[in-house]
């Protein structure tokens, strides 16, 4: 009993600390999930860790003012930056948590507006949203029972903070387009459209990028899944090869290769990514490479490439749009024996738009491949 209350007194003491609430704290009970985040793209926001991100904010006039304008999304841990304006300083939240924990399950409500969505916090302290099925419409808040006078005490409810489950955003993804829906410039023009088809689907952002994988939720109350917190674009993505469908049709003149996107949002139309569908064939133990073709999303003034903030008009746009099936011809013909290999995959940053921006990460300029079919013709 003893040992209990020394364990119930530290939990409480640590509670003390929790607002600001850093990641270390949320780690004692979801540990599992805390190394996940290590690995995301919300750890590594900001421009001391994102080099893409970094690349262009060094050349954003904002900059020479001292007025960094990406601190809503890339850094909002960073309270006393958004309060006070200024330049981003190489503090623990901006280095380690840029979007913490707490960045995204105090989200009440996000607001649509034409230049960008905005995020409408909730200003209960120790309350946070979260999305369980089995709970929802539920709110589960702390409690201490104590009886035998004092000596026993016993608790539900997590002593850091309350759970609200009933938030319908945190069940369609809405939640998450506060940051990656759309943003337009100072100019009005929109520099990024996600064009997110939610509704038109079974799935949403959540069940994509944060699928169930294995795992306990938390240590106090074991699961043997959890939603997946390592939203990380690097490398091959959990589980979302599978929202692209690569098939091949053979025909007269060659064969044609069809991408179906079945996810609820554009592939990749940020101005920096460019997506690429590869083809080689195979043929009597050679392997001849076809040229790649590009899907990107081209933004300029008077016709040329700009940065973000001097565009004015699309240039060009092939990107494949939220659940469309795009066709692309090769003239090339194919034998009996013969094997067509495709590959579609992507670029963090277009290598030509990398090496202009002197970005040196290799990653950054790196080809990931999504998804990879093999073709026998038979």
């Amino acid at each position: 009993m003893f040992k209990h209350i020394l364990t119930l007194f530290s939990l409480l003491a640590l509670t003390n600390t929790l607002y600001g609430l850093e990641n270390s704290t949320c780690k004692q009970c979801h540990p599992v999930i805390y190394n996940e985040y290590q690995n995301s793209m919300h750890a590594k926001a900001s421009i001391f860790k994102d080099p893409v991100h970094k690349a262009v904010w060094d050349k954003h006039p904002a900059k020479a003012k001292g007025n960094y304008k990406c601190a809503k999304c890339h850094t909002p841990a960073d309270h006393a930056l958004l309060q006070q304006k200024g330049l981003p300083q190489p503090n623990s939240i901006q280095l380690n948590e840029p979007i913490s924990c707490q960045s995204c399950h105090t989200i009440k409500d996000v607001v649509k507006h034409a230049k960008a969505n905005e995020n409408i916090y909730t200003t209960k302290k120790k309350y946070f949203y979260s999305a369980d099925k089995a709970k929802k419409g539920q709110k589960v808040i702390f409690k201490e029972e104590k009886s035998l006078f004092g000596l026993i005490t016993k608790t539900s409810g997590s002593p850091y903070h309350d759970i609200d489950y009933s938030n319908e955003n945190f069940y369609s993804g809405n939640m998450c387009l506060g940051c990656h829906d759309h943003k337009e410039n100072g100019k009005g023009f929109a520099v990024c459209d996600m064009q997110i088809k939610q509704g038109d689907s079974k799935e949403n952002c959540i069940s994509c990028h944060m699928p169930q994988t294995q795992g306990s939720l938390a240590n106090q109350k074991q699961s043997p899944t959890h939603a997946f917190h390592g939203i990380n674009i690097h490398h091959k993505p959990v589980d979302l090869s599978k929202y692209v469908k690569l098939s091949l049709n053979q025909n007269s003149n060659g064969f044609t290769i069809t991408i179906k996107n079945e996810a609820t949002h554009t592939l990749f139309p940020q101005p920096l990514r460019l997506s690429q569908l590869r083809v080689s064939i195979e043929k009597e133990g050679k392997e001849s490479t076809l040229a790649p073709v590009n899907f990107h999303r081209i933004i300029g003034t008077d016709g040329k490439p700009s940065m973000p903030w001097l565009a004015t008009e699309v240039i060009s746009d092939n990107t494949i749009k939220a659940l469309e099936s795009r066709e692309v011809s090769f003239k090339e013909p194919l034998e009996k024996g013969d094997v067509v290999v495709v590959r579609f995959g992507y670029y963090i940053a277009n290598p030509k738009a990398a090496q202009k921006l002197n970005i040196q990460d290799p990653e950054a300029s790196q080809f990931i491949i999504l998804k990879t079919e093999r073709f026998p013709i038979r």
